[in-house]
């Protein structure tokens, strides 16, 4: 679905994506507002016209007087009752303040007979009174995107990213449906929050993937770096939050949110990797060496607890090159080789067998 065929003036305004398009904030390589301008020419002026008002956005505010502004609108509105006005904003609907299409009016007068900076501050009070902006990934690839705290998300296909007004006045506040990684920039002061239906996720900073699409049974979140807490929510009718549950995950962990029977656990990912870990801990070339030793590598290497009996296992060791191997691959080697097996269980690795002779 082109999603974005739909949008009016205000919709491209508020769209993260095609803001920093307009404000040159994209990769070089990003050249979908181009492709799309290509196969819709007949939103050029739509196009032009959400661009102005961007553009006015980013210059510094100046005090405004109230009289000079008001005997601006009065000429708008004056046009607009006349049929002087062009075709586009008597369709908008023109309503006085919270009409967009009375803010292109205005960044058109303004802009031929003003300074930018009375366009800049009018319209900074018409944004912050926005509920949240809005961004959707209807193409057929990621979407980068950078927050205004330095946070970086990139977006899955079919997956929509709400940012709330206040983000970061006092927490960083988001609403995910759908599939992201996020990057979030360290601010102890101002905690990051994702919102997936009955589960929020908190951070201070760290890098985290949430998979939370509305038809699939579970939500879940992948830690790469840092540290998570999950909680499980509830939204009352007030629209204020409670929280009942709450896990906290580590690199390589998982959270996962069974949504039919409300139940949150913790387990590891499907692919653990390596962490950024000192190079003693990644060299995996093991000679007649104590399996406690080699678990101990395996834990520091990989950020994940690996649980055993220590005094049933203190004779078995473990001779064998395990460089280009998965964590699980690992495992599953080292327990064959004494007769062993292990489990996930809490997001951690549970070592069972009967030691060696």
């Amino acid at each position: 679905m082109d999603h974005y065929s739909q949008f009016t003036v205000e919709d491209f305004v508020q769209d993260i994506y095609f803001r920093n398009w307009v404000l040159d904030k994209l990769s070089s390589e990003d050249k979908f507002w181009e492709n799309w301008l290509s196969a819709h020419p007949g939103k050029y002026e739509l196009i032009e016209q959400a661009k102005a008002i961007i553009i006015a956005l980013e210059i510094k505010g100046i005090p405004i007087d109230p009289d000079e502004i008001s005997e601006e609108i009065d000429k708008i509105l004056a046009d607009t009752s006349s049929g002087r006005v062009i075709p586009f904003y008597r369709r908008s609907g023109f309503q006085m303040v919270a009409s967009i299409a009375l803010l292109i009016g205005l960044s058109i007068v303004f802009l031929r007979n003003y300074q930018p900076q009375l366009l800049s501050a009018f319209t900074e009070n018409l944004v912050k009174n926005t509920k949240e902006e809005k961004v959707v990934n209807d193409t057929n690839r990621p979407m980068q995107m950078q927050l205004s705290d330095g946070t970086s998300v990139t977006l899955e296909k079919n997956s929509v990213l709400r940012i709330s007004k206040d983000f970061g006045n006092i927490q960083r506040e988001v609403f995910l449906s759908g599939e992201a990684f996020f990057k979030v920039s360290r601010d102890p002061e101002r905690p990051f929050l994702v919102h997936t239906g009955k589960l929020t996720t908190k951070v201070l900073g760290t890098s985290f993937r949430i998979k939370a699409y509305d038809s699939d049974k579970n939500i879940s979140v992948s830690v790469r770096t840092g540290k998570v807490t999950v909680f499980k929510g509830t939204e009352k009718p007030e629209t204020t939050r409670t929280f009942s549950e709450e896990i906290i995950l580590l690199p390589n962990q998982r959270g996962v949110f069974e949504k039919e029977q409300e139940k949150l656990v913790k387990t590891l990912v499907d692919q653990p990797v390596l962490l950024n870990t000192p190079v003693k801990f990644q060299h995996f070339e093991f000679e007649e060496t104590p399996v406690g030793v080699v678990f101990n590598t395996l834990e520091k290497s990989y950020g994940v607890k690996i649980n055993y009996d220590a005094e049933q296992l203190n004779r078995c060791t473990f001779t064998a090159s395990l460089r280009e191997e998965s964590l699980y691959e690992k495992l599953d080697i080292i327990c064959e080789t004494m007769q062993a097996h292990y489990e996930i269980a809490d997001g951690q690795i549970m070592i069972y067998g009967k030691g060696c002779n």
